[in-house]
């Protein structure tokens, strides 16, 4: 028969606590960036910033929503572009950082401070769920590449 003491109780409720922090901490560690070593789907580019025919996506509060939703957006959430063209992201949400990060981890930018942008050129055609890494999937988008 098991017979639990107060002292007993308390040492279980602390290991208990432990394996679910430590669950946790896994979870956010497997959610990290797994980087495409070979750079075959897309890569980050700073120094394509500003070229003629960039695809710019704003990140962004969305003053039309009232504050105690969840109003971060991406503009416009779903991207076209082709191969080789650059994706500009720009922050333009004074309050908080935002970064744009492929589903598949494959790629995404930097987290980017309040005017702070960062480009993706993509290799491969295809369709490319993403999200920003701070907000999650509340703040997510598609980006459709073609030939």
């Amino acid at each position: 028969m098991w017979r639990t003491t107060t002292k007993g109780a308390r040492r279980l409720s602390r290991t208990a606590l432990v394996g679910i922090v430590t669950l946790v901490i896994g979870a956010c560690v497997a959610a990290t960036r797994q980087p495409d070593p070979a750079g075959t789907v897309c890569t980050e580019s700073k120094d394509r910033l500003g070229d003629s025919g960039a695809v710019v996506v704003n990140m962004e509060n969305n003053p039309a929503l009232p504050d105690f939703i969840t109003s971060r957006v991406f503009a416009p959430s779903e991207v076209a572009a082709n191969v080789g063209q650059v994706i500009e992201f720009t922050n333009v949400d004074p309050d908080e950082e935002h970064t744009a990060e492929l589903n598949s981890g494959a790629c995404g930018t930097d987290y980017l401070d309040f005017d702070a942008s960062d480009g993706l050129v993509f290799k491969v055609p295809g369709s490319y769920p993403f999200y920003c890494l701070v907000h999650g999937t509340t703040m997510s988008g598609t980006i459709t590449i073609g030939p």
